[in-house]
């Protein structure tokens, strides 16, 4: 049975082939219910249903994938990166439509955390971290936009803080996703956290991402008035995030606005202060 399913498999991964995936899946499902035409006593790697469950996925049939999905998870399996695989692919059923679609929105990121906590925990399955945060990219790009992006703060934070801890040698996408999250938490005015998150995402991109520096930078001027106390004044977290990023390798000219930003801004702190 074993062999017949991953032959049909096969043939619907390499040449993309519709009929294959449809035979496949009715090999699963009747070995499943228990009318298969084969052996019946022969059994098949549980694997499988998440294979088809992703090659479904891919060629447009949610309905297939869904049910295999639910085959894995209702019968016994083993604890290994098939199960992080599996949630992956849950959660792509549950793609939102549109930013109205709140509910699909959240159960997609329901089961791709899963996937995120089971790979976590073992090195093994630290390539699945990466997937995921692909896979996350990909579907919340429709958020990315004024006034939403404060849906991304729970889940693109844990993002980074997995990746962080996986290691991930991409240190480019790391970085720019470490900057997707600073905007996110400058579009929804946590300022506590955009201060404090700056600072780390500023050194880790500082290290393993220079090309990148710049726009971080950019993103503190932009957002500069959220660096200002309520009352009016300037904090001093806005004076040392510009310091910090003094040290970028500035051409000439960018550096001499750099220094009139940073001159004009303790200016203003030191009038404010004892004035």
């Amino acid at each position: 049975m074993d062999l017949a399913i991953r032959q049909q498999l096969s043939g619907a991964q390499s040449r993309q082939d519709i009929q294959a995936l449809k035979n496949t899946y009715e090999l699963i499902k009747s070995a499943n219910q228990g009318k298969s035409a084969l052996d019946s006593s022969e059994s098949f790697s549980s694997d499988l249903y998440v294979l088809c469950a992703e090659q479904a996925l891919q060629l447009g049939y949610p309905e297939i994938s869904s049910d295999c999905l639910q085959m894995y998870f209702k019968g016994r399996h083993p604890v290994n990166q098939f199960m992080g695989r599996a949630y992956l692919c849950q959660s792509q059923l549950y793609t939102p439509i549109s930013t109205d679609n709140l509910e699909e929105f959240e159960k997609f990121v329901m089961y791709l955390m899963k996937a995120l906590d089971f790979a976590i925990h073992d090195p093994r399955y630290y390539f699945l971290i990466y997937n995921a945060s692909v896979i996350y990219w990909q579907i919340v790009r429709p958020y990315l936009k004024p006034g939403f992006r404060y849906l991304l703060i729970p889940s693109l934070s844990q993002i980074v803080t997995a990746l962080k801890q996986a290691e991930e040698q991409d240190k480019q996408w790391q970085a720019e996703l470490m900057i997707e999250l600073l905007e996110c938490f400058l579009d929804a005015s946590k300022v506590k956290e955009a201060v404090d998150f700056s600072s780390t995402a500023a050194a880790y991109i500082k290290n393993n991402a220079p090309d990148k520096y710049q726009h971080i930078f950019s993103l503190m001027v932009i957002f500069k008035k959220y660096f200002f106390k309520n009352e009016g004044q300037i904090s001093t977290t806005k004076i040392i995030c510009i310091i910090i990023y003094f040290d970028i390798g500035q051409t000439r000219d960018n550096l001499s606005g750099i220094l009139r930003e940073v001159f004009s801004l303790t200016k203003q702190y030191y009038m404010d202060s004892y004035c």
